[in-house]
């Protein structure tokens, strides 16, 4: 009969123990100014329905809705300013248990993409072009693409506020011509 009420005991506190509610998600990630964010802090244990709130800031444009089970509070939004952001998340269980996290965002400005577009005429002798790049007039130019079968080419790979000075030659199936005129293109 003691055995019985020993066992009788420890099973509600066993049971106790599990009820309680935790975040289980650890981290969240940076994000950056004009692009989607949307990322879930999950609670596990405890019982539902979950009741989820925010201390502090979400980064400017972010907001935290909990989810129709209430298992994971979803931030989310298009981050609008660069800057970092320290809030808290916490979660309340049925059972009145309560589990705080801390989190840090950082939102990056965003990136911009850059490009060159170059045009030239064509030569009636070619059956393809190379295009060749220098960040100084007069050269000494690299090679950014070869065999281009057209007399356009948009070059991605730039880097914003620097200037380029851009050649071509024209390939006829055996030799290279020389360089043509250089162009200038100054990339905001």
């Amino acid at each position: 009969m003691k055995i019985a009420r020993l066992i009788l005991f420890l099973l509600p506190a066993a049971l106790a123990q599990a009820t309680v509610v935790s975040i289980s998600t650890t981290s969240l990630p940076n994000g950056t100014v004009g692009q989607h964010y949307s990322v879930a802090v999950k609670a596990i244990n405890g019982c539902t329905p979950y009741r989820w709130w925010i201390s502090g800031t979400l980064p400017s444009g972010l907001v935290a809705s909990p989810s129709p089970s209430t298992t994971y509070d979803l931030v989310h939004g298009t981050p609008a300013m660069v800057g970092s952001s320290t809030f808290s998340v916490t979660v309340k269980g049925c059972g009145g248990h309560i589990s705080s996290r801390r989190y840090t965002v950082s939102i990056a400005p965003a990136q911009t993409a850059h490009s060159v577009s170059l045009k030239w005429q064509s030569s009636p002798t070619a059956v393809s072009y190379d295009l060749y790049r220098s960040t100084f007039s007069g050269g000494p130019y690299g090679l950014v693409a070869s065999a281009i079968l057209g007399t356009s080419f948009v070059d991605q790979s730039v880097t914003a506020g620097e200037t380029y000075f851009y050649v071509a030659t024209a390939w006829d199936g055996t030799k290279e011509s020389g360089f043509s005129n250089q162009v200038t293109a100054a990339v905001p």
